[in-house]
């Protein structure tokens, strides 16, 4: 046993040397740190071990654990800073990154949350999904101190009850004699009562959601309950998407005479790792796709606005014209460059769209087809929905409270879209002012004080208010919906859609309606018509990751500040087909829409020919 020890040890020193090496520079020696092992790395140093891993995980995990402290020990032996190192007793194996190459069989040891099942209890699997819940962070008794009553020897047990959400489990094997080194054959063995006699550990369950992006229309989301212990407890927040490799086991629910024995199955962890929100939302487009998109535009270097327009000609295809309104849908699903100046203000890179119009002009049809398109996208009405429901919400089981992400929470590096905006009661609208402008939330409910991330973008749809439109009329910002100021300028595009009695567009929109269904059972002729959903959704994921540092030369500003001010001189301009607010409050953010712009070309810079394009379309739409 103590060469397979030794062996295991030699292993874990040459996979993980580096992060052995900050565990054992670690200043405090009681505290619980995690030792970060790739799956992938021990399988290249050691296929023998990486298989039995899989084939027993409790059992390989355990022995793990007892070598690492061989491992300490060599890394620290061959270390010039040996002096100020010191071998901790807490260190912990964070496996992760199963490769799906050691799938014996389809969805085994990387199962979407809906596929887990009997047959993989006991198993090692790694997950990916959305945490949507997360409770309060619970003291778990890890260890405790036993003596013979017959000649007082001590001895330490480990509590080998299975993990679940009743962190108050106790199971500790006794043994059948005495293990003092002096045999005395006693075998009544009775709790140590005395200072440190009981070690405790951090305990926390979370539930985990399938991601949304990973979901096909109509199904339901499943969940399963992850239990955290150690350093892990408190390390993720609910909105937060996660790889969590770990250990399935059965939780029990209490037993009554009479009832049947039920149960469920729930993840102890291993390790988690939380997804970067900036580039969570899908992977990086297929290596063809990327040469397709810079194919297209070298093609079309010579007039770029064309290959915007083709691009823009693609988007909700059902939907004839609207122009403004699908280049301003895909400037709030590329986004721009979050900022930051000198005296420490931050000016988000995420664009707020709302569009108010007459029923029957789109615009759910439009926001579906967004939420679509976005690699990441929550969809939610304002009818019945709280301020809780948009936020976050605290719940209480078995006599805790936890904390539950809402619909901003849980779009956080995507597209929120809200139909109905004007739905939401005005107390539940005030909830979601930070969420929009600061991107963060500023949670204190139950005892429970946090900050969430909400950083996406919101595309609301609301109906104007009673008698704001007449036959062949137009109002303008507030007075077309029942929003208040202070939220309306959390929006930086706000569109009016109006349901104007014209014969000759009527005619034109009911001969595009009749053609669409004509050419539906025709894939080769649909085909001609642009690029498919899935196209779209790869090329804006593509297009956030290709320009991460864009910015404006001076002519380019100065540009577009004077025609911020000209248009709040001379007041909110009213279009024809939509309107753009235009806030003194909000001309920061009119300035940081021509980055959002030059995005969908792929330019780095900003030039004065993008702010003077910018502003034709801003005052001149109605010509």
């Amino acid at each position: 046993m103590d060469s397979d020890e030794k062996v295991l040890g030699a292993v874990l020193a040459s996979c993980c040397s580096q992060a052995i090496e900050g565990v054992l520079l670690a200043a405090e020696l009681d505290e619980h740190y995690g030792v970060t092992v790739d799956f992938i790395r021990l399988l290249d140093a050691n296929a023998a071990l990486a298989h039995s891993i899989v084939q027993s995980p409790q059992q390989m995990l355990d022995a793990l654990e007892t070598s690492l402290l061989t491992a300490q020990e060599l890394v620290l032996q061959k270390h010039p800073q040996k002096l100020s190192m010191a071998v901790k007793p807490n260190a912990h194996i964070r496996l992760h990154s199963i490769p799906y190459s050691m799938d014996p069989e389809q969805h085994l040891l990387n199962p979407n949350i809906c596929n887990i099942g009997s047959g993989h209890l006991g198993k090692l699997i790694t997950i990916r999904g959305t945490v949507v819940k997360a409770g309060p962070v619970k003291m778990f008794e890890a260890q405790k101190v036993f003596f013979c009553n017959k000649c007082k020897h001590k001895f330490l047990l480990k509590n080998t009850a299975e993990v679940s959400g009743n962190s108050s489990c106790t199971n500790y094997e006794l043994p059948m004699e005495c293990p003092n080194p002096k045999p005395c054959l006693g075998s009544n063995f009775k709790p140590f009562d005395g200072a440190g006699a009981t070690g405790y550990t951090n305990h926390q369950e979370l539930r985990v959601q399938e991601q949304l992006q990973c979901l096909e229309p109509g199904s339901v989301p499943a969940s399963i309950s992850v239990i955290l212990q150690d350093e892990l407890a408190d390390s993720v927040q609910p909105g937060d998407d996660v790889e969590v490799t770990g250990l399935v086991q059965a939780d029990w629910r209490p037993l009554f005479p009479g009832a049947r024995c039920d149960g469920t199955l729930s993840m102890k962890a291993c390790s988690t790792r939380s997804i970067s929100s900036r580039h969570r939302a899908a992977a990086a487009p297929a290596e063809g796709l990327q040469d397709m998109f810079r194919d297209f535009w070298a093609y079309h270097a010579d007039c770029p606005l064309k290959g915007r327009n083709k691009i823009l000609a693609s988007i909700c295809p059902q939907i004839y014209g609207l122009f403004l309104v699908k280049l301003a849908v895909a400037l709030t699903l590329i986004g721009g460059c979050p900022r930051q100046d000198d005296a420490g203000a931050h000016i988000r890179g995420e664009c707020h769209m709302l569009l108010i119009g007459d029923p029957g002009t789109g615009k759910s049809q439009l926001m579906k087809f967004a939420a679509r398109m976005a690699p990441r996208a929550v969809v939610t009405t304002g009818r019945g929905t709280t301020g809780a429901g948009l936020t976050v919400s605290a719940t209480k089981e078995g006599g805790s409270w936890s904390l539950e992400a809402g619909a901003l929470v849980l779009a956080d590096g995507g597209l929120c879209c809200i139909d109905e905006f004007e739905c939401i009661r005005e107390q539940d609208r005030a909830m979601i002012h930070e969420a929009m402008e600061q991107q963060t939330l500023h949670i204190a409910k139950a005892g429970m004080v946090t900050t969430l991330s909400t950083r996406t973008s919101v595309l609301g749809v609301t109906n104007p208010s009673k008698g704001a439109f007449k036959h062949g009329g137009s109002c303008a910002g507030v007075a077309a919906t029942s929003l208040s100021g202070p939220l309306l300028s959390r929006f930086d595009i706000v569109l009016l859609l109006l349901d104007q009695h014209e014969p000759n567009w009527d005619r034109i929109v009911s001969e595009h309606v009749l053609q669409n269904h004509q050419q539906a059972s025709q894939p080769f002729v649909r085909a001609l018509h642009g690029w498919s959903v899935e196209e779209l959704r790869s090329y804006i994921t593509w297009a956030k990751a290709a320009n991460t540092n864009l910015h404006m030369t001076n002519d380019a500003e100065q540009v577009l500040t004077a025609s911020s001010f000209r248009c709040a001189a001379s007041g909110p301009i009213v279009l024809a087909v939509a309107r753009m607010d235009v806030l003194v409050y909000d001309l920061p953010h009119r300035v940081n829409q021509i980055p959002h712009h030059i995005t969908i070309r792929l330019k780095p810079t900003a030039t004065i020919a993008h702010s003077r394009r910018f502003c034709v379309n801003l005052f001149l739409s109605d010509m």
